[in-house]
């Protein structure tokens, strides 16, 4: 079976949109699976990202604005700003993958904590302005910290656990 045979990407479509759907309901039951205080990482936000620079044919801007809007009403998020971050990094990832495809893995783990980095500052400014109560800065901080520090496992699980490769340069060409 081709890597990008139809087939292959409506199953990973699939499996996209499941997977997300589990995170979400993960996070609303009740487990209390704190960390000693330490906000967990963004999984939903990380698997987009990694499956955007593993293939980005199977994460589609259509699932993307579903997803995470419906987590933006679930989680009870301002509707749609946390949305219009993700789309708009992953958009900028999607057009960054030709270059990322020839550079080792620490490349794209900077492109995506820049892109985690930018997105929580800017989500913070538009709530600051918008004069939205806020949790501490650093408390803000710590949680993109912590899930820029979950990528690689993301991506280790996805490529061990779901068979999901980083496409060559030549592939993603004939996309």
């Amino acid at each position: 079976m081709s890597a990008l045979s139809p087939r292959h990407i409506w199953t990973y479509r699939a499996l996209f949109v499941v997977l997300a759907l589990a995170l979400i309901t993960l996070k609303l039951l009740p487990l209390n699976l704190d960390a000693g205080g330490l906000p967990g990482p963004d999984l939903l936000l990380l698997l987009a990202f990694a499956w955007m620079v593993r293939q980005p044919a199977v994460v589609p801007l259509g699932a993307l604005l579903i997803v995470f809007l419906l987590a933006d009403f679930l989680f009870q998020r301002p509707p749609g700003l946390w949305t219009l971050l993700v789309i708009l990094a992953c958009e900028s990832l999607r057009r960054r993958r030709l270059t990322m495809t020839e550079f080792p893995f620490l490349v794209e783990w900077g492109a995506v904590a820049a892109a985690v980095m930018g997105m929580v500052l800017l989500n913070r400014l538009v709530l600051w302005i918008l004069l939205v109560d806020l949790d501490p800065l650093g408390l803000t901080l710590v949680q993109g910290i912590v899930t820029i520090m979950t990528y690689p496992i993301v991506v280790a699980v996805s490529k061990f656990v779901f068979g999901l490769r980083k496409l060559g340069p030549t592939e993603l060409e004939a996309l």
